[in-house]
């Protein structure tokens, strides 16, 4: 079924010339050689196979605008990668590869990289050549640091870094006006930078499971904010600027040792979702009750002892987890 069944569709992609080959889920150990013949192909498709080596010939396929060799059994990216100039997306998520090569560099038709859930240890400085990079996806990693270049990916809308081992931002992500969704989820990082302000665009924005301590009064800035997730870090205060994120409509800040809300949460108007369990929280501020559109409230785990009539009378709260 896997070899003849991808030799069908090789076949099928050479008689009728066509631009797509799906050769995914097919158990395949290695590349069919047949496949660089087809030197008009644009996509082709890799996918949960048990490939274990990308073949050089593949650089024969210069017309490649898509490659996926997601969930393989890959652990390098060789340099003939570079012969791939026309790649707008590279998708190598799921595999076993250590590093990046310098030969990425030179991918500057690049749109979308995933290389989520491998081994790599170092981002190298030429990933901020690549100009034209909307999607950057390297969560699930073993990073440690980001480079001074990523400063210089001025189309970023999604940079996903979360699971990795980074232990500080640097300022220049402030520089990335385009980002949508900034993710660092399960990181050692002590502090967010309060350039993150500048990042007007922001509509996602994710710090779970860090060493964060306080929240800069910046992150008021972000107007378009939508989703807000500090859960798993050692915050003890929440900034009276939270309350300017009008758009803001989950919250997340479960396992904190925050011991008060501010009244200005009562602010956010749009917010549906709002989690202060498993911190020290003594009392639940009236203002809470302005939140018409909440519809999930979490408080378990604190030392409250009462919950407003108006908060428990909003109309749209389903689920209210804490203290009766």
């Amino acid at each position: 079924m896997t070899r003849e069944e991808a030799m069908r569709r090789i076949e099928r992609v050479a008689d009728e010339k066509l631009i797509k080959l799906d050769l995914s889920g097919l158990k395949l150990e290695e590349v069919p050689s047949e496949v660089v013949k087809l030197t008009h192909l644009t996509k082709l498709d890799f996918r949960n196979n048990q490939i274990t080596s990308i073949p050089m010939a593949l650089g024969q396929l210069s017309n490649l605008v898509g490659l996926d060799f997601s969930e393989n059994q890959i652990n390098s990216i060789p340099d003939m990668i570079r012969q791939l100039s026309n790649l707008e997306w590279l998708k190598l998520s799921n595999n076993q590869i250590t590093s990046i090569p310098e030969a990425i560099g030179q991918l500057f038709n690049l749109t979308t990289l995933n290389l989520n859930n491998n081994e790599i240890t170092f981002i190298p400085d030429v990933l901020g050549q690549l100009s034209k990079l909307r999607w950057l996806i390297l969560s699930n990693n073993k990073i440690s640091s980001i480079p001074e270049t990523i400063g210089q990916l001025f189309n970023l809308t999604t940079l996903n870094l979360s699971n990795n081992e980074i232990t500080s931002i640097p300022e220049v992500i402030g520089q990335l006006f385009d980002l949508r969704e900034l993710n660092f989820k399960n990181n050692q990082i002590a502090s967010i930078p309060e350039v993150l302000g500048q990042l007007s665009n922001l509509r996602e924005l994710y710090f779970h499971g860090n060493q964060i301590t306080c929240i800069p009064d910046a992150i008021g800035q972000l107007s378009d904010l939508k989703s807000l997730g500090l859960n798993d870090n050692q915050i003890t205060f929440i900034p009276d600027a939270i309350g300017q994120l009008s758009n803001l409509k989950s919250l997340g800040l479960n396992d904190n040792q925050i011991t008060s809300i501010p009244d200005e949460i009562g602010q956010l108007s749009n917010l549906t979702e709002l989690g202060f369990s498993n911190n020290q929280i003594i009392s639940i501020p009236e203002a809470l009750g302005q939140l018409s559109n909440l519809e999930w409230l979490y408080l378990r785990n604190n030392e409250i002892t009462s919950i407003p009539e108006t908060i428990k009378q909003l109309p749209k709260l389903r689920i209210i987890e804490g203290s009766d």
